[in-house]
């Protein structure tokens, strides 16, 4: 049973988004790599930095199935709220213990996304949440997109005019009204032989990639 706090944390980030999906003025490139996924039939692991999350909001609800997401997040303290805020949404919510360690527990649930990317849910993963470092990829995403034979699909975000949390991810909420530049890069195929740590680096360049391309489009599309 969700707590009070959960319910007004999770209702809260719910109106956040919504008002970035609403008010906010999106600009999407790249937007024929997603395309071309679904039109396969594909599912899909979609990857940003942390602080992302909520620039993206608006461009799932407008541009993809957001009903065919599994939003992992952490098992901690913060799980009922973000599950509040993933049902709200129209994802289905997947807490799961995101803390890197071994136990039996963080495997059998690990499993269990796999196989549900695997028949044909697509996946949202931020990387290097919940805790940080910033900008530093965490053993999960490539093994998930290897074991369900589903391509990465890179994003990058970036507002001008939003306020920024003194944090480790720099969390950036846009304000109304503000441009949202947004890169979709081209996907990553991870092979069944891969080698996950070369895939990781890749993955990490290509992440500062359209997060830097995101923001080159703001300033030239002004």
């Amino acid at each position: 049973m969700p707590s009070l706090r959960d319910k007004l944390n999770g209702n809260a980030l719910y109106l956040i988004s919504q008002i970035t999906q609403k008010w906010g003025r999106h600009q999407v490139n790249g937007l024929e790599h997603l395309k071309a996924l679904v039109d396969s039939g594909r599912p899909i692991v979609f990857t940003t930095w942390h602080g992302m999350t909520m620039m993206l909001s608006g461009f799932f609800v407008h541009h993809h199935d957001i009903s065919r997401i599994v939003l992992l997040m952490p098992d901690d303290w913060r799980g009922g709220a973000l599950e509040i805020f993933a049902a709200k949404l129209g994802a289905e919510p997947f807490p799961m213990n995101l803390k890197g360690d071994n136990s039996m527990g963080m495997a059998r649930q690990l499993v269990k996304l796999v196989r549900k990317v695997k028949r044909g849910r697509d996946c949202y993963i931020t990387p290097d949440g919940p805790d940080g470092p910033g900008y530093f990829i965490k053993p999960g995403v490539t093994y998930i997109a290897q074991k369900a034979q589903a391509p990465i699909l890179p994003i990058g975000a970036y507002a001008r005019h939003g306020y920024r949390l003194n944090r480790w991810d720099r969390y950036v909420i846009p304000y109304p009204f503000s441009r949202i530049s947004i890169e979709v890069g081209e996907p990553i195929e991870v092979g069944m032989d891969a080698d996950l740590t070369a895939v990781t680096h890749h993955l990490t360049n290509i992440l500062h990639r359209v997060h830097a391309q995101a923001a080159a489009n703001y300033y030239e599309k002004s």
